[in-house]
């Protein structure tokens, strides 16, 4: 059963990109539901999005790099790198209604590598399915040691 929090950012992803080089880091601060994304603000326009229910003790992971090469409904991997660090994920291929393409949801605990890997180099690598998009992490930045302590419901 999907959280209301990971159905709408399902909604916010099936939208095709737009305006890509608008793109920039967004963080929600909102204590019971705190969001990292990567995409353009004020539109549907995401590429990948971190979202945590700390008293649930939950994190939702989705990547929105969109593939033909995947079949909805099905167990797929990504893998995320930035510097020497690697993180290979695994979730729920998603079909996109707008465009025809398949995202993968990662549904989990709050991963510490994760945050590591967000802190961990200059730019943050997504692969999935022989396709690869590469995000500067530099606006990420600021706002992760934050988001961290709120997903683990350290306030």
């Amino acid at each position: 059963m999907r959280s209301p929090l990971s159905c709408l950012l399902i909604l916010l992803l099936v939208a095709p990109a737009s305006a890509q080089g608008a793109r920039q880091w967004i963080f929600d601060d909102n204590p019971e539901a705190p969001a990292l994304s990567y995409g353009t603000p004020e539109s549907d326009d995401l590429l990948i999005a971190f979202t945590c229910e700390p008293d649930q003790k939950r994190m939702t992971v989705v990547e929105a790099v969109g593939t033909k090469k995947l079949n909805p409904g099905i167990a797929a991997a990504f893998r995320l790198s930035a510097g020497a660090a690697t993180l290979d994920l695994k979730g729920d291929a998603v079909a996109s209604e707008a465009d025809g393409t398949v995202n993968i949801e990662v549904v989990g605990a709050p991963n510490p590598r994760l945050f590591a890997l967000l802190k961990a180099g200059p730019s943050l690598v997504i692969e999935v399915a022989g396709e690869k998009e590469t995000v500067p992490l530099a606006g990420a930045a600021p706002h992760v040691p934050l988001f961290e302590k709120l997903c683990f419901g350290r306030r």
